[in-house]
């Protein structure tokens, strides 16, 4: 299996192969990060902001039509 991690900043694609690219789940803080070995930016997904904001936007309306 290969990861491919892509920098938000520069865009540059690496491979768990080609670099020693390092990607860090921390489950205490609920983020997932990566620092670019390319421009050194440390691009960060936070889970706890995505699971807050989940939970205060409401679901799309579903209706059922019979024809």
């Amino acid at each position: 299996m290969k990861i491919g991690l892509r920098c938000e900043k520069c865009g540059n694609i690496h491979m768990q192969t080609e670099d020693e690219c390092t990607v860090l789940i921390d489950f205490k803080e609920k983020q997932m990060s990566f620092m670019c070995p390319t421009c050194r930016k440390d691009n960060i997904f936070n889970f706890g902001e995505w699971e807050e904001n989940s939970k205060h936007s409401p679901l799309p309306r579903i209706s059922v039509s019979r024809h």
